[in-house]
């Protein structure tokens, strides 16, 4: 039981690291002028959706062996790196066509409105369709124990991988807040499609 706790443990808090977990999150959010607390609560939820498929899949894992996962690997590898690779080419070309248009407030609410929605679908059902795949050796491990240990690897996994992205947006936010704003405004929409196209090139050819 230690082994399967520790290693939980440790695999979590490592996954709630990985770039593709959280920085999406910060550039998004900066781009398109959300509040920390919209940022954290698109944050929440996509990462929410994350663990949750990762939880069902452990469970059935649990009970139908890892063969499960395996056919599941092809669909899931690509999930995310194709959302990222799609936002990042639609701000690039929010880039290319110059729209650096300072609208009037109560246009730019309805603008931002509908794009809060948008995005967080979008990367909410990115993050659901992605589980994480490593994580499911231990729901197997936990299986042979009974579902107290299954149970313990899908509360660890859950909090910690949550708790991880969360502090992570933050920090990464108030990193990115030191930035020139001026600077940043005129190249906000290159700033984020660049780094959406480079994580989704990164996350495709290199498994997490």
């Amino acid at each position: 039981m230690d082994a399967i706790f520790i290693g939980s443990l440790t695999l979590s808090l490592l996954h709630a690291l990985i770039p593709s977990h959280w920085l999406p999150f910060v550039t998004i959010g900066q781009t398109e002028r959300w509040s920390l607390r919209q940022t954290l609560t698109v944050t929440a939820i996509a990462g929410l959706a994350h663990t949750v498929s990762t939880t069902l899949l452990g469970v059935l894992v649990s009970l139908a062996g890892w063969q499960l996962a395996e056919n599941y690997h092809d669909l899931s590898e690509r999930a995310i790196p194709l959302l990222l690779l799609a936002l990042g080419l639609w701000y690039l070309m929010q880039h290319l066509r110059h729209r650096h248009v300072h609208d009037h407030f109560d246009a730019g609410v309805v603008r931002k409105a509908r794009s809060y929605s948008a995005l967080l679908l979008s990367l909410g059902l990115a993050m659901f369709l992605s589980p994480c795949l490593e994580i499911e050796t231990y729901f197997l491990s936990a299986g042979a124990k009974g579902w107290g240990a299954v149970g313990l690897v899908a509360l660890i996994y859950n909090v910690i991988t949550l708790s991880g992205m969360l502090l992570m947006v933050t920090l990464g936010r108030r990193g990115l807040q030191q930035v020139n704003p001026h600077w940043f405004e005129h190249h906000e929409n290159l700033i984020t499609g660049l780094t959406l196209v480079g994580l989704a090139v990164f996350n495709f050819f290199i498994e997490f």
